[in-house]
């Protein structure tokens, strides 16, 4: 097992062991503030205000509106370019692809995650499960990104697994503020 193999293993281990959308709709701890506003600013959001999401029909609102920040997506877009090509260097392509599968297949369970959720919340929106648990999909993907580069638990993808692991759904950027459901 080489090294990038070692730490594939153990975050798909993660992944595993995460609260996914357990904490939706709840405050944000201390600690998931410092993560938001650490995805936020390392992807060149600085000073961009919170918003808290109450529940999933607010959540799905907040995922329609025409006022998403394309400057959001495209700071994601670029910033996981250059994990991919520095993860390329360390380790070679055909390796980093066969890893990013691995994580990919346990990032599959998250659909479950995502309908339970919703179940529980007495929400009935297949689309809504779906769309969420692709987002917490790129999440894993982006941060395993990240970890293959080496870009360190400060980087913005590391923080945004964070939050997502822990229970939450950093839905981006929306009419100016970063919304935390």
């Amino acid at each position: 097992m080489n090294g990038l193999d070692a730490a594939i293993e153990a975050f798909v281990a993660e992944i595993a062991r995460g609260a996914w959308f357990a904490a939706c709709g709840e405050p944000l701890t201390d600690s998931e503030d410092v993560d938001a506003r650490l995805l936020a600013g390392a992807l060149g959001f600085a000073g961009t205000g919170l918003a808290r999401v109450a529940d999933w029909r607010e959540a799905a609102q907040q995922t329609q509106r025409p006022d998403w920040s394309r400057a959001w997506w495209q700071a994601e877009a670029a910033a996981e370019a250059a994990l991919k090509t520095a993860a390329i260097a360390r380790f070679g392509e055909a390796a980093l692809l066969e890893e990013l599968s691995r994580v990919m297949l346990a990032a599959a369970a998250l659909n479950g995650a995502a309908a339970l959720a919703l179940a529980r919340a007495h929400v009935a929106d297949e689309a809504l499960a779906r769309v969420a648990a692709g987002a917490a999909a790129q999440a894993c993907h982006q941060a395993a990104l990240a970890r293959a580069a080496d870009a360190g638990t400060g980087h913005a993808f590391a923080a945004k697994f964070r939050l997502f692991a822990g229970g939450r759904w950093p839905l981006g950027v929306v009419g100016g503020r970063l919304f935390v459901f």
